[in-house]
Formats: C-alpha cells, structure tokens, sequence
C-alpha cells in the first residue's frame, strides 16, 4: 500500500527549496543537489548560491511515490554520496584453497630474500605497514625476535603467516591480494 503524502501538501507551500526537498526525503544535501542537477526531480534552477533550487511540491510528492513503486528507476551510482572516496568496487577474491601450495610459491618467490627478515624487509615483501607488522609480532600472531633493538623474523614464519588460514588476516594489503591472485593463475594453468 502506497504512503499517503497529501499532508506535505498542508505543510509547504506550492514551491519549496531544496533545504525543504532533503529533509522531506529524509537524503542527504549532496545527494538532493545531485538528483536537482540530474533531472530526477524537475525544478527551477535560479543559479543563485542560496535557495538555488525552485521545487513543485507535487513534484517532491510525485518522486516520493516512484521511489516507493519502483526504486530500481531511481538508482543513482553507489557510494557517491558516502564520503570524498570516489567508488571504486573491491574486487572480490577467494583464498588459496591449497595453503601447502601457496607455501611453496612464497619460498620460490621471496627465495633471494635472507633467512633471517627485519621489519623494512618484511614489509617490501608483504606489502603491510611497519606497524601492522610489529603489532602481529607482540600479539604473537607472528613470530620475531627481538634483537638489538629489532625485531627479526624467521622467513618461513612469514610465509605460513601469509599463506595459513588460520591466522585470518581480514583486510589484506594490495601485495598479499596481488600473490594471491598470481597463486590462482598459476593454479587454473596447471
């Protein structure tokens, strides 16, 4: 059943601004400035800075009543009106269902690298903040030692840090998603 919006009509006037048009849709300012500018909504654009936008009521009325009926027509791109952050979709990615295998392709990949790893070193091969890293060190996630005012970790700790599931690293860095990536290539090519 279809809302009954007659009472905007007792409430405003024939012609509202957009400070009005927002706070009735319940949307933000910049996402009722973009459906303004966009023709979602007709209007009167006045070019003014303040009260820029001369909008029907029964307009408003009209656009609140597609959004309920169909709101798939009324679609506007995703996440433009969340934050200064462009939109830029995560592409979605599967771990490594072998984790002996990814194993084996960390040591053969990161082989020119010493036994022995500092935390510079093992943030170029993982591609983590230091912090990251010396946070997962003192919560014992991974292994290091500290010497002489360093941490250093056993590389093959690294590599079963990186390739075990068990360890459940939720937000991945750019690197670690990349050697993924390459790992399931060269799964599907075998």
């Amino acid at each position: 059943m279809a809302t009954d919006y007659s009472h905007l009509l007792a409430e405003y006037p024939e012609k509202i601004c957009q400070d009005q048009f927002y706070r009735i849709c319940r949307i933000s300012k910049r996402k009722a400035t973009w459906l303004l500018e966009n023709g979602y909504i007709p209007c009167e654009d006045t070019g003014k800075k303040t009260h820029r936008f001369k909008i029907r009521i029964t307009d408003v009325i009209e656009y609140l009543i597609r959004l309920e009926d169909s709101p798939e027509s009324l679609l506007t791109p995703p996440a433009i009106f969340s934050s200064g952050i462009k939109y830029r979709p995560k592409p979605k990615i599967v771990e490594p269902i072998d984790s002996d295998k990814f194993m084996k392709m960390l040591k053969k990949r990161w082989s020119s690298s010493p036994d022995t790893l500092t935390v510079d070193d093992a943030v170029k091969l993982t591609g983590y903040c230091k912090t990251t890293v010396a946070e997962c060190i003192a919560k014992k996630k991974l292994f290091g030692v500290w010497y002489y005012n360093k941490y250093l970790i056993p590389k093959d700790y690294l590599i079963e840090y990186m390739a075990t599931k068990a360890y459940r690293i939720t937000q991945k860095s750019n690197k670690h998603m990349s050697l993924i990536r390459k790992f399931q290539e060269e799964q599907l090519q075998a």
